[in-house]
C-alpha cells in the first residue's frame, strides 16, 4: 500500500508538495535522487525521460479525434459495460471535487464528467476526451503509470514529471479481463492537489473491481465464443493439427493431432520454443488470415484471425508440412473474395480509374504513393496491390507514422539491438523493415514523418539496408514500399517540412482516391455493401433503407468518407428492430435539422446517452421503471434525462 499512495492523510499536503518540489527540481536539474522518493515514482521519471518527455511540457502530446473515440465507443462492449457503473458512482464522485475518468487500454480518455469550473481547468493541460495520458504522451502520472505497472497507484503533484499536472492529485486503477488478464482500461479519479485524500485510490479501486465484475459476463461469453468456433473447425477439418489462442496469445486448447505435431517438433528444436514463434507470429499478424513459414522445420502454420464486433478476440492456428504442391487455399472460416479488387466496392468513373491504375501498378515493383483524404480506404488499396502482386506470399506491414511516437519512429522502422536504450526490449526487436522481409511495408502518412528522420528512409530506400538502433552492421532488406498521405505533400516540400528527393523516391507512381463527395453513385453501393454485412455481424433482419435515409445519404457531404459511410450503418444496424433501416435508426449529429432535434448542441458523450436512453425507451415500451433497471440508474435519474433530453414520452406506448 506504501508504493500505491502517495500521501497518508490530507493535513499532510503542503508539507508533503513542498518536499515533492525539492525532489523534483534536484532530479531535473542534475539527476540527484532525493530521500522519501517513492521508488515506482522514480523509475517512472527515468521512463519519461527515455521517452523525451520535458520536465517543463504544459499539456499531453497527443489527442485523438473525438469522431475516432465515438466509433471506438460505438464497438466497445467494455465501454458499454462500464457506462452504467460510472453514471451510477457519479453522483457520489462530483462532490469530492474529482474528475470521473474512464481509459481504454492504451491510456486514451473515453469517459469524463465533473464539475464544469474544474473540466475547464483540466483542459489547460489537455485532459480532454480523447486525450492520450499514457506515459509517452505525458510522462508520470497515475494513469500512463498504473497502465505501465498493471497496478493502481496514486500520483500528487510534483510526483508528475511534467509540470503538466503538477497542481493536481490523480488515482488511477487498472480494469482487467478476468480471463486474459489483459488490461482493459484505466478507472482514474483527478483533482486539484488541495482536494487529496489517501482513500481516493480505494474509491478508483473499487469502481475498477465492479466494472471488471460486470464485463465477466462478457469475457465468458467471448471465451464461449473461441471454443464455439474451435470446435466448429475440429468438425470441418477433422485430423487437422489446430491450436486455440484467446486475443492474450494464451494457448486456450489444441487438437491431440496438434499436441502430437508440437511434440514431435520440439523433441527436434529443443534450443527453442515452437510455441513462442508461434505467438510471436501471432502478435505481429498483419492480416485476418495469414500462413507463415515455421523456420526449418518443414512445417508451416496458417492463423486465422477470430473476430466478433470489429474486435480481434482470438486466433485459429493450422500446421501442416510443407509441399511444393501448396494447397489452393488454407482452411477459412469466412467467406473468400475471388481476387483483391473484389473488395473495393465502387463503380463511378474516378474509383475505377484508380483500380485500373492500381492493377497495373500490381504486376510491377515500383513504389507507389496512395494519396486522398482520410477514410477514402488508402489501406485497402495498398492490401490489394500486394495481395494481386508476387509478394503475396510474404508479410504485408502497415505502419501509421502519425500513431507512432516521434521519438520511437527509427526503433519502430528499423528495429534495435539489445540495450539500444533504456527500457529497450533486453533480447532486441525486428524492425517493420525485417518484419516486412519479401513483401510490402505500408507507410501510413507519410506526410506526417518528422524530417530528421526523413533522410533515413531515404538512405534505406537508396541501399536497401538498415541498421538497428545501437548497430553498426548493417542488413539487407527487400521490401515494396507503399506510401499514403493525406496531406498535399507539394506543399509540405514548399514548407520545408518534407524532403524533395524522398517525395521523388516514394512517387513513381501516384493513385489519387477521390472523396466520397465525389463518387455519389458509390454511396448506394456502399451502403447496402455494409448492411448486408453487419446485419449477418450482429443477426440483424435488416435489409433495406426506407427513402427518406437514401435521400439524406445522396445529399450529406460524408466529410469522413467511407469510414464514416460504414460507421453510420453499423450504428443503424445495432439500433434497428425490423428489416427496414429509418431515420431514428441513424446517429443523433446526421439529425440535427430534424424538427425534434435540440436547439442547444449535446457533447458526443451526451448525444451517445440520449441516443442510449431512446433505444431502451423504445425497446420498453416508454416503462421508464424497466429503463431504470436496465441501465442501473434511479428513476429519477432517467426522468431527469428524458426532459434534459427533449424526449417526448407521448410517442411511446405502455408508460408507466
Amino acid at each position: 500500500m506504501g508504493e500505491e499512495l502517495a500521501l497518508l492523510s490530507p493535513q499532510e499536503i503542503q508539507d508533503k508538495k513542498r518536499a515533492l518540489w525539492r525532489a523534483w527540481e534536484a532530479y531535473v536539474s542534475d539527476r540527484r535522487v532525493e530521500s522519501g522518493l517513492r521508488a515506482s515514482v522514480l523509475e517512472s521519471w527515468k521512463r519519461s525521460q527515455s521517452l523525451g518527455i520535458q520536465p517543463e511540457q504544459k499539456k499531453a502530446r497527443y489527442l485523438h479525434e473525438i469522431d475516432d473515440v465515438i466509433e471506438w465507443r460505438r464497438q466497445s462492449e467494455f465501454f458499454l459495460t462500464a457506462i452504467p457503473v460510472l453514471e451510477h458512482i457519479f453522483d457520489q464522485i462530483n462532490v469530492t471535487k474529482h474528475l470521473l475518468t474512464l481509459t481504454d487500454a492504451g491510456g486514451r480518455i473515453i469517459y469524463l464528467q465533473g464539475e464544469p469550473s474544474i473540466l475547464k481547468k483540466a483542459e489547460t493541460m489537455l485532459f480532454v476526451l480523447g486525450a492520450d495520458w499514457s506515459e509517452p504522451s505525458v510522462g508520470t502520472n497515475a494513469i500512463g503509470t498504473s497502465l505501465y505497472l498493471q497496478k493502481p497507484i496514486q500520483i500528487f503533484s510534483y510526483e508528475h514529471f511534467a509540470q503538466a499536472a503538477h497542481d493536481w492529485v490523480c488515482s488511477a486503477a487498472p480494469v482487467t479481463d478476468p480471463h486474459t488478464g489483459q488490461v482493459l482500461g484505466i478507472v482514474d479519479l483527478t483533482a486539484p492537489y488541495e482536494y487529496a485524500q489517501p482513500h481516493t485510490l480505494g474509491i478508483a479501486k473499487m469502481i475498477a473491481v465492479q466494472i471488471q465484475k460486470e464485463y465477466t459476463r462478457i469475457s465468458d461469453n467471448l471465451r464461449k465464443h473461441l471454443y464455439d468456433e474451435y470446435m466448429n473447425a475440429r468438425k470441418r477439418w477433422p485430423g487437422e493439427p489446430i491450436l486455440l489462442f484467446d486475443s492474450a496469445l494464451q494457448m486456450l486448447t489444441q487438437s491431440p493431432e496438434a499436441q502430437a505435431t508440437l511434440q514431435e517438433l520440439q523433441k527436434r528444436h529443443s534450443s527453442r520454443s515452437i510455441l513462442a514463434d508461434i505467438r510471436e507470429t501471432l502478435l505481429a499478424c498483419p492480416e485476418l488470415e495469414y500462413t507463415f513459414e515455421l523456420t526449418d522445420t518443414g512445417y508451416e502454420a496458417t492463423a486465422v484471425a477470430l473476430i466478433r464486433k470489429n474486435e480481434r478476440i482470438g486466433f485459429l492456428v493450422f500446421l501442416r508440412r510443407r509441399s511444393r504442391q501448396r494447397r489452393v487455399s488454407a482452411p477459412s472460416i469466412r467467406p473468400v473474395f475471388h481476387t483483391p479488387w473484389d473488395t473495393i466496392i465502387g463503380s463511378s468513373p474516378a474509383m475505377q480509374h484508380a483500380i485500373q491504375r492500381a492493377k497495373i501498378v500490381a504486376a510491377t515493383d515500383v513504389p507507389v504513393l496512395i494519396t486522398g483524404e482520410s477514410g477514402t480506404g488508402k489501406e485497402r488499396f495498398a492490401q490489394a496491390i500486394h495481395e494481386a502482386s508476387t509478394r503475396h506470399p510474404h508479410p504485408f506491414v502497415a505502419v501509421n507514422i502519425a500513431a507512432i511516437p516521434r521519438e520511437l519512429i527509427a526503433s519502430e522502422l528499423f528495429g534495435y539491438e539489445p540495450g539500444a536504450f533504456t527500457g529497450a526490449n533486453p533480447k532486441g526487436k525486428k524492425g517493420k523493415f525485417e518484419e516486412a522481409h519479401g513483401g510490402t511495408l505500408f507507410l501510413d502518412e507519410i506526410g506526417d514523418m518528422p524530417l530528421e528522420l526523413q533522410v533515413y528512409l531515404l538512405r534505406v530506400l537508396q541501399e536497401k539496408k538498415i541498421m538497428r538502433l545501437g548497430s553498426s552492421n548493417a542488413r539487407p532488406v527487400d521490401v515494396r514500399i507503399i506510401a499514403a498521405t493525406n496531406h498535399n505533400l507539394a506543399e509540405r516540400i514548399a514548407q520545408g517540412a518534407f524532403r524533395l528527393d524522398l517525395f521523388y523516391r516514394l512517387n513513381v507512381v501516384e493513385i489519387a482516391l477521390p472523396p466520397l463527395r465525389e463518387r455519389a453513385q458509390d454511396i448506394l453501393l456502399l451502403a447496402e455493401f455494409f448492411l448486408d454485412k453487419f446485419a449477418k455481424q450482429y443477426g440483424k433482419p435488416a435489409a433495406s433503407f426506407d427513402p427518406d435515409v437514401v435521400r439524406l445519404f445522396e445529399r450529406y457531404a460524408w466529410p469522413g468518407n467511407v469510414r464514416e459511410l460504414q460507421n453510420v450503418v453499423e450504428h443503424a444496424v445495432i439500433f434497428s428492430t425490423g428489416s427496414v433501416i429509418s431515420l431514428n435508426h441513424l446517429p443523433s449529429y446526421l439529425l440535427n435539422k430534424a424538427p425534434d432535434s435540440d436547439s442547444l448542441p449535446l457533447d458526443p458523450l451526451e448525444r451517445e446517452e440520449k441516443k442510449m436512453i431512446d433505444y431502451w425507451l423504445q425497446k420498453a415500451n416508454g416503462n421508464v421503471s424497466e429503463v431504470a433497471r436496465r441501465l442501473n440508474r434511479s428513476r429519477a435519474t432517467i426522468y431527469r434525462k428524458i426532459k434534459q433530453y427533449g424526449l417526448n414520452l407521448s410517442k411511446y406506448s405502455n408508460i408507466d
